[in-house]
């Protein structure tokens, strides 16, 4: 259903999964159909993680694409933003998580008929060990975390698909 506008604090919608999965040299990706309106602050994400607090997210907002790493830090946690650019809905379609070699990679790809096309590198670094890679969850969800000026719209995900070479 449609985001929430009129909400003080963060109201979310969204999957994760219950099990951990082994994410040694495999990657996740998940196609992005309808991104928030890129004139609200509300969020389409797309989470790889140990837990909500050491993870690896790609997220849509304010029509922007950004890439952030998450990690525990005493009794909270610290997000430091990796890349930002400008989100475009074409060549943006699926967003990609990958582990390859012990190094992280956040990649799109255009989409044709629900497959994505060719993918494009948008950040890499060496895997951070915070992020324990033999107890992975998946996290898609979107919501606000303000009240909105105007309609956030609703936020569309649609084949996820998690493998290992």
């Amino acid at each position: 259903g449609p985001l929430l506008q009129n909400v003080n604090g963060f109201s979310c919608r969204g999957l994760r999964t219950v099990n951990t999965y082994s994410f040694v040299d495999a990657s996740a990706y998940v196609e992005l159909v309808q991104a928030p309106a890129s004139n609200t602050n509300a969020e389409a994400r797309f989470t790889v993680g140990s837990d909500t607090n050491n993870s690896y997210r790609m997220y849509v907002s304010g029509g922007n694409l950004i890439g952030v790493i998450r990690r525990s830090a005493g009794r909270g946690a610290f997000e430091t933003t990796l890349f930002t650019i400008s989100y475009n809905s074409t060549n943006h379609r699926f967003l990609r998580i990958r582990n390859d070699s012990g190094n992280l990679y956040m990649d799109t790809a255009p989409g044709t008929g629900g497959v994505p096309g060719t993918w494009t590198q948008q950040y890499s670094e060496p895997w951070d060990s915070s992020i324990n890679t033999s107890a992975i969850i998946f996290e898609i969800k979107a919501g606000t975390s303000q009240v909105e000026a105007n309609s956030p719209g609703t936020v569309i995900f649609d084949n996820f698909v998690a493998a290992t070479p």
